[in-house]
């Protein structure tokens, strides 16, 4: 039996042990906090709500919520965006780090809430209107940052979730920190 210098064994060991807590280290730098997240979504609600309410508006009754678009429901959501987007620009910056630079553009604000919207509503269909205002009608009431945390937390669940159907609707490129314990 050839024998390893104790040097060698423990560095081995260092280095087995190392290395899992390296990725762990380097995969909580990368992911988006709870907070950022809930800035990213308080980022982009006003214009993805404007942009359901078009998209149902031939789907829904006059009085729905998601078409009234000059409601106070929809202007403290507008109230939060403003403030969200420096929260928001970090956490598309560890998205999509490439894209960092760019970030600080007066430009940029409008245009992220834009393509991210799209993003977002493209998947909406005439069927899931009635839903989407019921979901609305239904959050009216919520203050924007409830409504914020909820929505990551509800990422962060479908994230571990361990049906494949259910973790593969939160963006791969969404990494939601884990929550402390």
């Amino acid at each position: 039996m050839k024998r390893i210098p104790f040097i060698g064994l423990a560095a081995a060991l260092s280095a087995i042990v190392a290395a899992p807590i390296a990725q762990a280290e380097q995969a909580s730098r990368n992911c988006v906090t709870t907070v950022e997240a809930e800035a990213l979504f308080l980022f982009v609600a006003p214009e993805m709500l404007q942009r359901a309410g078009q998209l149902c508006a031939n789907n829904l009754p006059a009085n729905a919520m998601l078409r009234r678009l000059s409601s106070p429901f929809l202007a403290k959501y507008q109230a939060e965006s403003r403030g969200a987007w420096p929260t928001a620009k970090r956490a598309i910056a560890k998205i999509q780090p490439e894209a960092s630079t760019m970030l600080d553009s007066d430009f940029a604000a409008p245009l992220v809430g834009t393509m991210m919207t799209e993003l977002l509503v493209k998947e909406i269909r005439a069927q899931d209107c009635l839903t989407i205002n019921r979901a609305v009608t239904l959050m009216e009431p919520l203050p924007a940052r409830n409504l914020a945390g909820l929505a990551v937390l509800f990422a962060q669940v479908a994230t571990n979730d361990q049906r494949s159907e259910v973790r593969n609707r939160v963006p791969s490129r969404l990494r939601i920190c884990p929550v402390a314990a």
